[in-house]
């Protein structure tokens, strides 16, 4: 015949029931609180110069786990893996352009040699711990890839002399390079005209020449002390940054005759009369 739980049996029973999984769950949690924390990547320098190196910084905090593996992809193909339980512990995946020193690379660090346009896009490094957890973590970054100009920006004007009231008509050209340059003009160090930069594909690799244009009124307020000094800049990210200036002065002046009618004059064509009427006195008197 069946016979009802005693209660106090019944919660005796729960207790050590809740307690038993309590236990189980710690010990889960125990088992993976060894977890990956701060975790970045960090591409140095983020904008590099075509043909140059750049390194790729993978920081993480393992809290004491074993490392299982550190992967390395360009956009999402792999092509660098640090294995520490695996001989060799370092294997490289061949890819366009990427070319890996591995007398530097490591499990935190991936430095590339000659890097190449291509290479300008999505970076992520995939850190995994040891089993039992695998926790695993990937971070992203980007880089750019740059050329810069061989030379700094080139400066024509119409012409060498200008007055109050002309207008001033020049060009600047920058050598080809990518992206290409800004331009921007500036005259007595004051910006003037509308930075409408034109660019010209020149190059078989993207490299483009920046050319910009001004056509401005000049006024009383654009000379100092007579002189007028136009400015091109030129700049190319945070990596280049050159100026070519021109130094332009006033027409010169027609000399202005000295009129008659000033004090000067006056004077000087009196003196002139009253020498000419000794002579033909002396002249008469004979």
């Amino acid at each position: 015949m069946f016979s009802p739980l005693n209660p106090l049996r019944f919660q005796a029973s729960l207790i050590l029931r809740y307690l038993i999984i309590g236990v189980h769950r710690t010990a889960n949690i125990s088992l993976h609180c060894h977890c990956l924390k701060n975790v970045s990547l960090l591409v140095f320098p983020p904008t590099v110069q075509k043909g140059s190196q750049a390194s790729l910084l993978c920081q993480y905090d393992l809290e004491e786990a074993p490392l299982y593996s550190v992967k390395w992809y360009r956009g999402n193909f792999e092509f660098y893996r640090f294995s520490p339980g695996e001989k060799p512990d370092t294997k490289i995946f061949p890819y366009p352009g990427i070319h890996v020193d591995l007398s530097v690379s490591n499990e935190s660090v991936v430095v590339l040699r000659k890097v190449g346009f291509n290479l300008s896009g999505n970076f992520s490094c995939e850190v995994t711990v040891e089993a039992p957890s695998f926790s695993t973590a990937t971070v992203y970054q980007q880089m750019l890839v740059v050329a810069l100009p061989e030379s700094p920006p080139v400066i024509h004007t119409e012409h060498d002399r200008y007055e109050p009231g002309d207008t001033l008509r020049a060009n600047c050209t920058s050598p080809p390079s990518k992206p290409a340059a800004s331009l921007s003009f500036f005259l007595n160090n004051i910006p003037v005209g509308v930075p409408e930069v034109r660019q010209y594909r020149a190059m078989p690799d993207t490299q483009q020449m920046s050319f910009l244009s001004l056509s401005t009124t000049l006024y009383p307020m654009h000379y100092q002390n007579g002189q007028l000094v136009l400015k091109c800049t030129a700049h190319v990210a945070t990596l280049y940054r050159q100026t070519t200036e021109v130094h332009l002065s006033a027409r010169a002046r027609e000399p202005i005759p000295e009129r008659v009618t000033s004090q000067n004059a006056s004077w000087r064509l009196a003196a002139s009369v009253h020498l000419l009427l000794l002579i033909l006195g002396g002249h008469i008197a004979r």
